[in-house]
């Protein structure tokens, strides 16, 4: 079963997402409060080993298999406006144990594995791509650039600006 947040807030987003679902055929079980759980139908296992092994050498995740569907929630939905209660209704439980229960498994909190796959995901676009800064902050899931650069900041100690030119120096060095 997988859990899908759908926010209203990029109509093109949420029509590519259902044109998706009506391809894969998903058997929605039940809806609740914006989270749809759902339930593909098509599910080859050819198609998951290679998904996962695509996606294990990439992720920022650790396998821990009592952590995967927080993980994997957080991968799906980490460009939306995600925090820490929708994490938590999709995968059963409090947000206080949930909390609780990632820090005492992995050492850090849920909020951090949302920001560590934000930042991943800003770096690639800002070495792989010409988009703004601006752009590429709201792309990953930020709904206020000043905090996207304070993130950002602390965590490369350089503006992403700054650090996107340091990055692609070092790159035309070789």
């Amino acid at each position: 079963m997988r859990n899908i947040l759908l926010i209203d807030e990029h109509p093109e987003a949420k029509e590519i997402l259902i044109k998706c679902l009506d391809k894969a055929e998903p058997d929605v079980i039940n809806t609740e409060n914006g989270i749809v759980n759902v339930k593909l139908k098509y599910q080859t296992f050819s198609n998951n080993t290679e998904n996962k092994k695509s996606n294990a050498h990439n992720s920022i995740f650790p396998t821990i298999p009592r952590m995967r569907e927080v993980f994997e929630f957080i991968e799906l939905n980490y460009h939306q406006n995600i925090k820490l209660k929708e994490v938590a209704q999709a995968v059963g439980y409090s947000p206080a144990y949930l909390t609780d229960l990632v820090r005492r498994i992995t050492g850090r909190t849920v909020n951090n594995w949302i920001i560590d796959r934000r930042l991943k995901a800003a770096s690639y676009l800002l070495l792989e791509t010409n988009y703004s800064v601006d752009d590429i902050a709201l792309k990953v899931g930020y709904q206020n650039i000043n905090h996207f650069y304070c993130q950002f900041r602390n965590r490369y100690q350089n503006t992403p600006r700054a650090w996107r030119a340091a990055q692609r120096f070092k790159v035309a060095e070789k």
